[in-house]
């Protein structure tokens, strides 16, 4: 899509790229193609987008997917692309933020994932994305969550997604991926790999986009593996394990359990944690994602 057409669209919001929103539109079509390609869509597959922008991304999606629900936080934007692209007759524009909080998806975004997949008799619901920079980590954890807690509830929800691929900033991809010993370890990649395979496909350079951002993007692929969800007994306090241990990252897995959690019979979880082959002086990037399943159920209620 050209320069000139994206600002054929902002000109028609009365707007602009806004660094708030996080927005960065993507010039190169090329690149559009492999994103799409990256989830390999049929027309059995309902596509979630999240921050649609102009629509370009979200017209590729709409040739190859059986239908799109494209959600952007930006209303007027959401408005002129939809007038833009009006001639595709299998995409709902749902003016919402995909986030109702720090911690919870928006409800209507799942209703409307699940009218949509009845309606259209869609068998698979995907994730494909250029996400703004500013939701993808929060997003795409919560997704993942919300899949876990489905679990428990078999058939109680639509959000069942068999794929996300989308774009980020180079170093959100590399948090996502990252193994035990690496710096870029922490909270963020532990919880994806215990829900997922993870996969950084290939950088993007940043001039793909426009206004350019600061830094590379990466595409990424996260494929959820049901079958490990069953490992983690509760993973909303493992979630809360994970961001309190890692606050504390350059002390010991001891000193950050102190500091980050003051459990109240301290000596007694040191004595745990031996029992149970793991190293209370070792730093918390040191550890497995599995290690953290067992920390996690080594700590009171």
């Amino acid at each position: 899509m050209h320069k000139q057409h994206i600002q054929e669209i902002l000109q028609a919001a009365q707007s602009s790229p806004r660094h708030r929103f996080g927005q960065h539109f993507m010039l190169d079509d090329n690149m559009l193609e492999t994103i799409a390609a990256a989830a390999h869509l049929t027309h059995d597959d309902l596509v979630l987008e999240v921050g649609p922008g102009v629509g370009n991304l979200t017209a590729v999606l709409a040739r190859q997917a059986g239908y799109v629900l494209a959600v952007d936080i930006d209303g007027p934007l959401l408005q002129a692309a939809a007038s833009y692209w009006h001639t595709l007759a299998n995409i709902r524009w749902l003016h919402a933020d995909a986030l109702a909080g720090k911690h919870c998806l928006n409800p209507q975004i799942i209703a409307t994932l699940d009218e949509l997949r009845r309606t259209h008799n869609l068998s698979r619901i995907k994730l494909v994305s250029n996400l703004p920079y500013n939701a993808a980590s929060p997003l795409i954890a919560e997704l993942l969550i919300a899949m876990w807690l489905q679990s428990r509830h078999p058939g109680s929800g639509p959000l069942q997604l068999d794929c996300l691929a989308f774009t980020v900033q180079w170093e959100v991809a590399k948090r996502m991926a990252a193994g035990p010993g690496c710096r870029d370890y922490g909270a963020l990649g532990i919880l994806i790999q215990l829900l997922a395979r993870v996969e950084i496909l290939r950088p993007i350079d940043r001039h793909c986009f426009w206004p350019a951002p600061k830094v590379k993007s990466a595409l990424v692929r996260i494929i959820p593996q049901p079958s490990q969800f069953t490992t983690i007994p509760d993973v909303v306090p493992l979630q809360r394990l994970l961001a309190a241990l890692f606050a504390h990252r350059r002390q010991t897995l001891a000193n950050a359990i102190r500091h980050g959690l003051h459990p109240e019979n301290f000596p007694h979880l040191i004595t745990s944690l031996h029992a149970a082959g793991i190293n209370p002086n070792s730093r918390p990037a040191e550890l497995t994602p599995s290690d953290f399943i067992r920390i996690s159920e080594l700590l009171p209620a």
